[in-house]
């Protein structure tokens, strides 16, 4: 064991060695990033140094041929995140949703998720939820204001940007309160057993819509402060 060590300590003063070790430090930063396309990009430099590392000085043909597979397939990958963060163009008011995204999101999880909404137009004074009743859909403000009411009194007021409907995908549970639209509205609405499924099985999407509700979340507690405060006032 000593000896091994010896021999891994001794090798960091040979740059050939020191190559090795770089081409296998790549791949574990490669690991360590959170978005894909900077994951895709570190582990194609760790495959074409570890390629140049088995051509050229531990000759080593089986390792070249599957390091070699191991780059097309990632480059494959960032071709596919590039079309979609790139040239997939979105609606007005998918674009609208992907902007109220954080910007670590990627887009690739965001074209996923609206795969499973449909745009809807509610007129003026038509209802969205209804307190005590099943909500089907989560759903998204595009564009237009609704109204939120409780025993027949209004509680709050949503805009763009907004989603109505969020605790009840989260719980389960029925309506707390009756939305309905103080202008016309245009919705994505998500069929929420359908987006639930998806987040079971894909990670990006959980990611995605943990990040949107969240940002919602924030969103209406500041307004709902900033109202209480100048009611104080």
């Amino acid at each position: 064991m000593d000896t091994y060590v010896d021999q891994l300590i001794s090798g960091l003063g040979d740059p050939v060695i020191l190559f090795g070790h770089f081409t296998y430090a790549l791949l574990v930063a490669s690991m360590l990033m959170r978005r894909m396309v900077w994951l895709r990009v570190l582990a194609v430099a760790s495959g074409v140094t570890k390629i140049a590392y088995r051509a050229f000085f531990v000759i080593d043909p089986v390792s070249v041929l599957w390091e070699t597979v191991f780059v097309l397939v990632n480059v494959i990958q960032l071709l596919i995140i590039w079309y979609y963060e790139y040239r997939h163009r979105f609606s007005n008011e998918q674009a609208h949703f992907a902007d109220s995204m954080p910007p670590n999101v990627e887009r690739r999880a965001i074209r996923k998720m609206l795969g499973f909404s449909r745009l809807i137009d509610v007129e003026e004074g038509k209802a969205i939820t209804t307190e005590g009743q099943v909500v089907k859909d989560l759903v998204y403000i595009a564009s237009g204001v609704a109204k939120v009411e409780t025993a027949g009194r209004i509680v709050a007021v949503c805009g763009p940007g907004d989603y109505i409907g969020e605790l009840s995908f989260l719980t389960g549970a029925t309506a707390t309160a009756t939305t309905t639209a103080a202008k016309p509205v245009k919705l994505l609405a998500f069929d929420q057993a359908k987006l639930h499924q998806a987040i079971e099985s894909d990670a990006g999407i959980r990611r995605a819509m943990e990040a949107g509700l969240n940002r919602n979340l924030v969103g209406k507690l500041v307004r709902s402060n900033t109202t209480h405060v100048a009611v104080a006032e």
